[in-house]
């Protein structure tokens, strides 16, 4: 009775767990939807949520892929509200914003640029041509697709990658097509390359731009990185630049990457990581998620969530330098990654 009651206490007496158990005592809720409600990584909310189940809190069910938590029973409600645990409303202040939301506005700013409607993804007043130079494309790259360079990444990863001639290769968040061609000249007649963007205005720039500098070998599908529209034990190279940060469940993307690269397959990254946590305020900021800081991780729980779908992870290098020159001195860096299929 002694250690029951211990791991009860000792369960609430975390901020993190008291927002869950808090939510759960308005209506239930999938395990996907706590890192919106909390702020935090899945990873992080997964460790939370098994602390309050081992303690006799919450229970669970499995609902098709979901898994759906709600408080053990009407009992341990009551026991919950006499301890003075109250109701938290996930649209609450404080809150961040819902994964739909975080979508919506990525979608509606980067339609935006991809119609010219304006310039950037927000992150500094550097043309598109010093973005490209900074970040490590040679004045050749930008000269032979200068259309496509819409200035929005913070890496080259198809410089980092080892992208070998009849190659299938994966772009995800492949925008205006700019890393997509680069990795075409690489592939081949023989190879090809996929570029998956979930922006409508993206992909119609994307194949415009396709058409004009005359690639075959390059294909661009409208779909959400956290769902790939793409077959499993499909692709030999999967390339992202500057994207996963914007995708609300970051672990869905790392999992469907793994899955449709075949055996041994390469994944090459680009990404904003954080190195320090944001604010609630910053976290809401519709132009700071837009501009690859809002929903960007902390290192640590970035890398911990690419072990955990199944990678073996090499880090290439990281550039803190970036936040000066691109991201108005947010505590943030570059991260440059190999990740390999075992």
């Amino acid at each position: 009775m002694i250690d029951d009651q211990s791991r009860f206490f000792k369960a609430l007496g975390d901020r993190t767990r008291l927002t869950i158990v808090g939510c759960l005592l308005k209506h239930d809720h999938c395990a996907c939807d706590f890192s919106t409600v909390a702020g935090k990584d899945q990873t992080t909310i997964s460790r939370h949520l098994k602390i309050l189940v081992e303690a006799g809190i919450l229970r669970y069910e499995k609902a098709g892929r979901n898994v759906i938590y709600s408080i053990k029973d009407d009992k341990m409600k009551e026991t919950l509200e006499k301890c003075g645990v109250e109701e938290v409303d996930s649209c609450c202040p404080g809150s961040l914003m819902d994964a739909d939301a975080k979508k919506n506005a990525v979608r509606k700013n980067y339609g935006k640029i991809a119609l010219g409607v304006v310039q950037g993804c927000g992150c500094g007043n550097l043309t598109n041509e010093q973005v490209a130079s900074s970040i490590g494309y040679s004045p050749e790259d930008t000269q032979s697709f200068s259309e496509a360079n819409l200035g929005l990444g913070c890496g080259n990863p198809t410089a980092l990658g080892e992208i070998k001639e009849g190659n299938i290769v994966l772009d995800l968040g492949s925008g205006a097509g700019f890393d997509s061609f680069l990795a075409a000249r690489k592939v081949g007649n023989t190879g090809k390359v996929i570029g998956i963007d979930m922006t409508e205005d993206m992909i119609a720039k994307a194949r415009e731009n396709a058409k004009e500098y005359d690639f075959v070998n390059v294909e661009f599908r409208l779909g959400d990185i956290e769902e790939l529209p793409v077959e499993t034990d499909s692709v030999d190279v999967i390339i992202s630049n500057c994207v996963i940060n914007l995708a609300p469940d970051k672990s869905r993307v790392f999992k469907e990457a793994y899955r449709v690269l075949r055996d041994n397959g390469r994944m090459y990254i680009s990404d904003i990581v954080l190195l320090k946590d944001l604010t609630v305020e910053e976290r809401n900021n519709e132009e700071l998620i837009c501009a690859c800081v809002g929903g960007a991780l902390l290192r640590d729980d970035y890398l911990r969530l690419i072990r955990d779908a199944g990678f073996n992870v090499r880090i290439i290098d990281e550039d803190q330098d970036i936040s000066k020159r691109q991201y108005s001195g947010y505590p943030l860096e570059s991260l440059k990654l190999e990740l390999t299929k075992k």
